[in-house]
């Protein structure tokens, strides 16, 4: 029959050795349970067989019970008339090298498998430490992504730079998380596993390379060797993939700081421009129909104007500044770049609409300058001609 993975009972420690792993046909089969009753009590036994039946993990094929040399007769009685799922059989220690491959039991059952338990359990007990502190940095870093996800974008330019201090303590929890130390961990594990000598493990035997060979042997522990590769791979893959995120959004929060820097600066010119007009507008509007009825009057309504315009020249200095921002921010692919084109284009388009109506009373004004002008000058050749004339 192929060889199966059991359990078996010595000396009051239940201990589960495993095969290599095995093929779906022998999987279905089960397990071979193998419990050593001698030096026990039928009521050591009957627990262990409880145990099998309603708590154990796995399929179990069939249990075999090493009987003592003193078995009694009843007792073997009170077994056959307990119902389990799995058939149990009463045997000797020489008949089971006779169902069970030699390979596959321990040298107290006369086989030649390597087996100490204490070992077994040293070793798994560093390779569940190590899962468990894997996990626990995995759950930590999926904390600090699920906190670099959230699009938490300030509203103000205060905001936005208190976001930016925020997100640089931030890069310092990912750089402190204990990366390389679990990778240590699970490195020294792995060597351990596979039996190198440089892992820097003692265990405290004298028989090291008989531990060694035991730990390599051992198809339950080398089983966890993908489960070691899978942690370290994934922890090392989450903090690369933190990183990816946190330049990402660090992108993102100094684009909305500039946002909002522009933001601001749009606000302090309309309220300049908005401001500036509004003080001088009963001025602006009063003259703005007023052309002059002389050069004299013309020519001082033109210095005005011409003073005034000087003056508005102050805030198209900030608004293209502004506008000059705007395309810079719109061209480095800025993830507002939609608002910032809709803000530049009404600021330019506000500005444009008010420099029109600069434009329109210099030309007007300039017309009237240059009619009164040639007026006064054919009104005087005129009454210097009438002059003459009376003579």
């Amino acid at each position: 029959m192929p060889s199966l993975p059991f359990v078996f009972w010595n000396r009051g420690s239940l201990k589960l050795e495993g095969a290599a792993r095995r093929s779906d046909e022998v999987r279905e089969q089960g397990f071979t349970a193998v419990i050593d009753m001698r030096g026990a009590t039928w009521s050591t036994v009957k627990p262990i067989l409880k145990v099998l039946q309603e708590h154990f993990p796995g399929s179990v094929h069939i249990a075999y019970i090493i009987k003592p040399d003193n078995f009694w007769q009843k007792q073997r009685t009170s077994l056959g008339s307990h119902k389990y799922k799995f058939e149990t059989n009463m045997i000797s220690v020489e008949a089971l090298s006779k169902i069970i491959d030699t390979t596959q039991l321990t040298s107290d059952l006369e086989g030649t498998l390597h087996y100490d338990h204490s070992q077994w359990i040293d070793v798994r007990l560093a390779l569940e430490d190590f899962v468990w502190q894997a996990a626990d940095l995995l759950d930590r870093l999926d904390d600090l992504q699920e906190d670099l996800s959230r699009s938490d974008f300030a509203d103000d330019v205060a905001g936005a730079k208190h976001s930016i201090d925020l997100h640089a303590d931030m890069k310092k929890k990912i750089m402190k998380a204990p990366v390389e130390d679990i990778d240590l961990i699970g490195q020294k594990l792995l060597q351990r596993l596979s039996g190198d000598a440089n892992s820097g493990y003692d265990s405290g035997y004298s028989g090291r390379d008989s531990e060694a060979s035991s730990v390599v042997a051992n198809p339950d522990l080398q089983a966890s060797v993908p489960q070691i590769l899978q942690n370290l791979e994934a922890i090392h893959t989450s903090q690369q993939h933190l990183l990816q995120l946190w330049h990402h959004k660090k992108l993102k929060l100094d684009q909305c700081f500039q946002l909002r820097l522009f933001e601001q600066d749009c606000e302090k010119v309309f309220a300049t421009m908005f401001d500036w007009i509004c003080h001088n507008r009963d001025v602006f509007l009063m003259n703005y129909v007023e052309i002059g009825h002389s050069y004299k009057l013309a020519k001082e309504l033109q210095e005005e104007h011409n003073h005034f315009t000087m003056s508005s020249m102050n805030v198209y200095v900030n608004i293209n500044r502004i506008l000059t921002v705007a395309s810079r921010l719109i061209e480095s692919s800025h993830y507002a770049a939609q608002h910032i084109r809709t803000v530049a284009s009404r600021l330019d388009r506000t500005w444009k609409e008010f420099a029109a109506g600069l434009d329109e009373r210099t030309a007007v004004l300039a017309l009237s300058v240059l009619f009164h002008h040639k007026a006064e000058q054919v009104i005087t050749k005129l009454f210097l001609f009438s002059y003459l004339d009376m003579f």
